[in-house]
Order: C-alpha cells, then sequence, then structure tokens
C-alpha cells in the first residue's frame, strides 16, 4: 500500500508569502522613520569628532588645526595650516560627506527656539559665511580655527587667518518641520569656547518647564527620538 504524501498547499504558501511581504512593509516604513531621527544625532556627532580630533591635533602637534562646515558641498573637513602665515601649505587630513538640509539644517538656529545652550561662557550662534580659504574657495562655510595655545579662532579676513580673534560658536544641528521649514522637530547644539577650546553637545527638552530648554546630552541621553514630543509649531 502506498504512503500518502502530505505537503503545503498552493493556498498556504500564498497566504505564508502575504504575511511575509507585510511584516517586510511594517519593517522598511518604521526603520526609515526611526533612522529619520537618528540623523540629527548622528551629523552631530560626526562634527563633535572632527571639532575632538582638531583640538587633540593642535595641542599636541603644535600647528592650528582648522574645521570648516561647508554647507555649499555638505561636507565637514580637518585641514593642518601648517606653516603661518603660508596659505600654499594648508592640508586636508580628511573630510565627511553631511546630510542635505531637507534632511539636517545648521546654517541658522530654529525660528522657534529662542536661546542659545546655557554655557558659562556664553557664545554666539555660528556664522556661515564666504569662505576666506583655499580649500573651499567661496563656498558658505563656518569656520574654526583651534589654535596651539587651547583656544580656537575665527577665520580673520583672508587665507592666511589675518585678524581672527579669539571666538567660540554654537552650532545649531536640526531636523526642519515638513511645514514650517525654518522650524524644528528634533534639534541639537554644538557649543564651542574660544578661550578654552572645550567642546559640548546639547539636546533641545521641549518638553521643560524651564526657560531656557537646553540640555546637557550627557545627563539626558535622549539621542535617536524627539525629547518632550511635541513639533516645531510652539511659539517663539
Amino acid at each position: 500500500m502506498e504512503k500518502k504524501q502530505e505537503g503545503f498547499s498552493l493556498i498556504e504558501l500564498i497566504v505564508v508569502l502575504l504575511i511575509l511581504m507585510i511584516l517586510g512593509g511594517v519593517s522598511i516604513f518604521y526603520l526609515s522613520a526611526h533612522q529619520k531621527l537618528y540623523k540629527p544625532d548622528d551629523q552631530s556627532l560626526i562634527i563633535i569628532d572632527f571639532l575632538q580630533e582638531a583640538r587633540q591635533r593642535s595641542l599636541t602637534q603644535r600647528e592650528t588645526m582648522r574645521v570648516e562646515i561647508d554647507i555649499t558641498d555638505n561636507v565637514i573637513r580637518l585641514i593642518d595650516e601648517n606653516t603661518v602665515n603660508i596659505e600654499t601649505d594648508d592640508n586636508v587630513l580628511k573630510e565627511n560627506f553631511l546630510y542635505f538640509p531637507n534632511d539636517v539644517r545648521m546654517d541658522r538656529r530654529p525660528l522657534e527656539i529662542a536661546d542659545n545652550p546655557p554655557e558659562s561662557l556664553p557664545v554666539s550662534t555660528a556664522v556661515f559665511s564666504p569662505s576666506v580659504y583655499p580649500p573651499s574657495g567661496t563656498n558658505t562655510v563656518c569656520t574654526f580655527r583651534f589654535q596651539s595655545n587651547g583656544t580656537v579662532a575665527d577665520a580673520g579676513n583672508n587665507a592666511t587667518g589675518n585678524n581672527a580673534s579669539v571666538a567660540g560658536a554654537t552650532l545649531h544641528i536640526w531636523q526642519p518641520d515638513k511645514t514650517e521649514t525654518n522650524q524644528s522637530t528634533i534639534a541639537r547644539a554644538i557649543t564651542v569656547i574660544g578661550s578654552t577650546g572645550s567642546i559640548r553637545l546639547w539636546e533641545y527638552d521641549r518638553a521643560s518647564t524651564q526657560t531656557n530648554k537646553w540640555r546637557d546630552s550627557r545627563r539626558i541621553g535622549g539621542y535617536g527620538g524627539q525629547v518632550g514630543g511635541s513639533t516645531g509649531s510652539q511659539s517663539q
């Protein structure tokens, strides 16, 4: 007597395939949304890495290290200025691509945020302006020049950094709202203190009842999500 062989029917196979397709679609949707939440944090950490390396190199190699955040080409560069007063020996040590401004903006502070992070030595919002240095041509950049004495200077007014002054800045890094692109859904900030070269990352906590809602990221650790819940539509 022959044994009866059993297996999956065509209908059962189709049902299994449909379930796998649905689960795959849902996973892709949530992973894409979650990845978008991480973009301001990813960009912040890349920039922090460049700034910290520039500071360390300037102190150990006793040379000025320049960080250029270029929003024309969407790149960040670490540059060794080498010999003082000679522009032709600037050496790009490394560079990294950044997110496009429809995903992450840095050119200004979001409109709904009235304050910069509460540093003990307050620093103004970073300024992006046409570069005076050859590697970036006339692109729009924000420049930090880490000096061998531990201070941070601005770009100065020519390719050798003449008339530069010790100056830090607050760099705002934020995800623009889809309908109000000058306001943010997620906001981070990096402060660089000119007189000391210290660097700190901050997160904006919309749920805070304090007047200044910036929080030191080392204490609240809200990476990958919006701290506090609401979008950037709150009033100024």
